[in-house]
């Protein structure tokens, strides 16, 4: 029955080329004093327009904030071609949904080491700075949006930040072409698995052969109402080895022999060590003593022993789950793989990113940077998206990618501008795990419920 909604909500993507043709209208080394002069090849940076997902929204630390979305990397990509990008208001000639104050949902604040405690309580939600502005936003990426939604408003209600960025004027497909852009950044694909990885179920994983039919229709469009435009891809990461996923252990140690002790899973069943991965909500239950057999140590509040209670289904993911879902983003990079062959699409290539990072960290200059959630120094606070600097990073590595296929000079992000106070990354990884103990995390369900909602 799912597949079967999805083919015919897949119905307006084949349509879209015909509708809308009338539309047009990991080392890295910190960048010395001087640099080339801009010049862009075979493209054109003249109007540059992003679509994507909350990571192009510049989304950190459980909701958007003006400060955060001025450093994510298309206004910073924008910036680097030599569009305005007005940090306060959002206006400019690269504009964005700007909301100021605390973000909306109130971002999650670091407000104690020792125990760690990470919080949004108290704080009351920012507001939308420049929701009437007249024209569309440049940057038109929606938190929780999925491919479909580029061209099918159908599940636009559900989700609140499509009132946010596209504030009812018609698909983020329309409003795209309807600017006549010359070079388009799309970043779509990561919240087909993400839903999946983060909720520990498979339910939510979007058909990824639906996706790769999808992404081609999409892709075509945009050529045949724009084909003089050059386009950025980004492929799919693997949300499996995000901090979310990775930050608590499926394991610790006896109190009387100090052997390995597998976490009790849903039924009791002990989690693999090797395989079973515990999520980051699973926290106020490690908490309190379960998931960790009687008579274990428990890592993160060593007051409370292991009551032998098991961990519910949907903060465990199963080795199993985790293939199925690697199993998806191989064949979802596939399609990705195949579009950018075309002589105007160039690949980003997100998934090697991130995934050398989580697996040997990030180095600029002398100071080492990994994927580990707070300590690391490149995810935000929710332990899903990047930070300031890692935005700085993938901006960088789609400079690169524009370059090499488009002979264009763009120059670089200073990443040294980007390591700062607000990217919560000035700082080196720190070694171990000991200042997670007593881990407290408010208001990570109210950023992920914000941006995931269910399918019908």
């Amino acid at each position: 029955m799912t597949t079967m909604r999805n083919n015919l909500r897949f119905a307006p993507v084949l349509l879209l080329a015909a509708s809308l043709a009338g539309c047009q209208g990991p080392c890295q080394k910190l960048g010395g004093i001087t640099a080339p002069a801009l010049t862009s090849g075979s493209a054109d940076f003249t109007r540059f327009v992003a679509v994507g997902t909350s990571i192009s929204a510049g989304y950190q630390s459980g909701g958007l904030v003006n400060r955060h979305q001025v450093r994510a990397f298309p206004a910073l990509f924008a910036q680097q071609v030599g569009r305005t990008v007005r940090p306060d208001s959002g206006n400019g000639a690269f504009s964005f949904d700007a909301v100021n104050g605390n973000g909306l949902p109130p971002l999650m604040q670091l407000r104690s080491l020792s125990p760690l405690v990470i919080s949004n309580s108290g704080l009351a939600p920012g507001n939308m700075v420049n929701y009437r502005q007249p024209g569309d936003y440049q940057n038109l990426a929606v938190p929780g949006a999925l491919a479909l939604d580029f061209a099918d408003s159908t599940d636009y209600p559900a989700n609140a930040f499509f009132s946010v960025v596209g504030r009812h004027r018609g698909t983020i497909a329309q409003q795209v072409l309807r600017q006549n852009p010359t070079f388009i950044s799309f970043e779509y694909g990561a919240n087909e698995v993400l839903g999946a990885a983060t909720r520990g179920s498979l339910t939510y994983l979007f058909p990824p052969a639906t996706y790769a039919a999808i992404l081609t229709g999409e892709i075509d469009a945009i050529h045949a109402a724009t084909p003089n435009a050059r386009l950025a891809i980004f492929n799919v990461p693997d949300v499996t080895a995000i901090p979310f996923c990775t930050t608590f252990k499926p394991y610790t140690v006896s109190l009387s022999t100090g052997a390995v002790v597998p976490l009790l899973g849903p039924d009791s069943v002990a989690l693999d060590p090797a395989r079973d991965l515990v999520l980051l909500t699973a926290g106020p239950f490690l908490a309190t003593g379960t998931g960790f057999p009687v008579g274990s140590y428990n890592y993160l509040n060593p007051a409370a022993p292991g009551n032998g209670h098991p961990l519910p289904d949907a903060v465990v993911l199963s080795g199993v789950e985790q293939d199925t879902i690697k199993i998806a983003v191989t064949a979802m990079n596939q399609a990705v793989d195949a579009v950018a062959t075309l002589p105007w699409v160039v690949k980003v290539d997100l998934n090697g990113l991130l995934s050398g990072i989580a697996a040997s960290g990030y180095t600029i200059g002398s100071t080492h940077y990994t994927g580990a959630f707070v300590t690391g120094g490149l995810f935000s606070l929710d332990g899903i998206h990047p930070n300031d600097l890692a935005h700085a990073i993938i901006a960088n590595t789609m400079i690169d990618a524009v370059n090499a296929k488009f002979g264009a000079t763009v120059g670089h992000v200073d990443l040294a501008t980007a390591a700062s106070l607000t990217s919560a990354a000035a700082r080196p990884a720190l070694p171990g795990e000991e200042g997670l103990r007593g881990m407290q995390i408010d208001g990570l369900e109210q950023g992920l419920g914000m941006i995931f909602k269910p399918r019908r």
